[in-house]
This record gives C-alpha cells, sequence and structure tokens, in this order.
C-alpha cells in the first residue's frame, strides 16, 4: 500500500514493517513474520492483530491516564489482510538500553568519562533509576486504575511474548472474572527496550510497544524490568510461565 507518508521523502526503515518521517511514524504490517535484533526472520503470531491491538492501547491509555505514549493518528486494516498504524514522531529521545552507550551530560555539565564516545554506567544507572521511580510512581498505579472482568482488549487476547513463547497456542480466547475478581490493564512487554528516555534529562518521555497490551490477571503487572538480562529471564523461567499461562485458561 502506498501512502502519501511515502511520498514525503526523507524515510527510513525500521525492520520490515515501520515508515519514518519528519513528523509521523507510520507502521505497516507487510506479512506475518518480523525479524529479530539479529535481522534474522522469525515467525509471529497475531501480526496484524499486534498492530490494531496497539492502536487500541493507545486510544484507550491517552484518554484515561496520564502515562506518555506516541500520539495516534490513525490506524486501520488494508484489503490485503494487513494492518497499519500511523502515530506522531518523538524527537530528542533514546532508548533506556542505550542510555549508556555515551554520557549524556548536557554541554556545561561534568561528564562522568573522559571521552565522548566511551560507555557511560552512571547514566545508564541515573536512567534506570528515573525509570523505575516513573513506573512504580506513574505507570502502575495507573493501569491498576484500570478494570475489566474479560481478558483481553476489544475481544482480543495477545498474551505477553514470554506467555506466547512458553505455550504457542494459535488462539486464546477471552476469559470471564470469577466473583468480586477483575482483571488490570497490563503493557505485556514492559522493560528497557520499550521505555524512551530524553537524551539529556534521562527522565522518561514515553513508554512504547503495547502490542501485547490488555485487560490480565494483577499477576502479570509485576513483570516488568529496566535491565535487558532480566527481561530475558523472562523467557527462561518455565515454571514461571506454566503458572501464568495457567491463570489465562
Amino acid at each position: 500500500m502506498v501512502t502519501a507518508l511515502e511520498k514525503e521523502g526523507e524515510i527510513q526503515t525500521f525492520f520490515v514493517k515501520c515508515v519514518l518521517t519528519k513528523s509521523t511514524q507510520f507502521q505497516q504490517n507487510v506479512k506475518p513474520w518480523d525479524t529479530n535484533i539479529k535481522g534474522e526472520i522469525i515467525s509471529r503470531l497475531y501480526d496484524k492483530e499486534r498492530i490494531l491491538n496497539q492502536a487500541a492501547a493507545f486510544q484507550l491509555i491517552s484518554s484515561k491516564t496520564t502515562i506518555p505514549v506516541p500520539k495516534l493518528i490513525g490506524s486501520g486494516e488494508n484489503p490485503d489482510g494487513t494492518a497499519w498504524i500511523e502515530t506522531e514522531r518523538t524527537h530528542g529521545g533514546v532508548w533506556l538500553d542505550l542510555v549508556g552507550n555515551r554520557c549524556r551530560m548536557p554541554p556545561g555539565k561534568q561528564k562522568h568519562t573522559d571521552t565522548n564516545d566511551g560507555e557511560c554506567d552512571e547514566c545508564a544507572r541515573i536512567a534506570r533509576a528515573n525509570a523505575s521511580r516513573f513506573i512504580q510512581n506513574e505507570v502502575l498505579p495507573q493501569l491498576n486504575s484500570l478494570c475489566s472482568d474479560t481478558t483481553g482488549l476489544n475481544g482480543v487476547v495477545i498474551p505477553p511474548l514470554w506467555i506466547m513463547d512458553y505455550d504457542p497456542e494459535t488462539y486464546w480466547p477471552p476469559k470471564k472474572a470469577g466473583p468480586s475478581q477483575q482483571y488490570v490493564f497490563c503493557h505485556g512487554n514492559l522493560h528497557a527496550h520499550s521505555i524512551l528516555m530524553h537524551a539529556e534529562t534521562l527522565h522518561v518521555m514515553k513508554i512504547v510497544d503495547w502490542d501485547n497490551a490488555g485487560y490480565f490477571p494483577a499477576e502479570f503487572q509485576a513483570l516488568w524490568t529496566v535491565r535487558r538480562p532480566d527481561y530475558e529471564e523472562l523467557f527462561t523461567n518455565k515454571e514461571g510461565c506454566k503458572e501464568l499461562s495457567g491463570l489465562m485458561v
């Protein structure tokens, strides 16, 4: 599908399904597969649904909370069965994962390292601490205030990635809560590479990657981290995955 965005120029490709322009980010589901961080093609369930789910999550979060998410411009399905989402592009940010690649102290401030291109553990520590406080004080309380008696979002259940990796069901039906029980809204994939930090202040700018968001048991809410190794452990903790998967059926 050719869009007006593609005619504006200055387009960059991010993996196989994002087109970036000066003011917006346009993401289109091209095929039911994606690539991992090594550029290798991997299989993905719910490829179209994940894009539409993210759009629905942006709408919900921006209307019901003050959690900073990309501004949704539009989304929809294409005639060939693929889907697209367009959001306002955020400038001046760096992924929490990458903050420590160099010292982020602004000009005129004493740098933590002697070189401009060396890794900076202190900047990484400050950013992680800021992100942790923001998630604990701002994100989680507001997400926990959003409740439902049915899992998923708008009738679609897309489990967190570690659950899908452990138990690759092709369909997860919505589940009704029991008496005096409610599900809370969860990000579903909240870790260092879904947190965009201001490149100089090292404070949170945006929380992104709401593809797997939805209403889930409260136990899911605790599974967030600002450290990549801790995130990877979620996939290897098979007992934990088994327990959480059992809460969804």
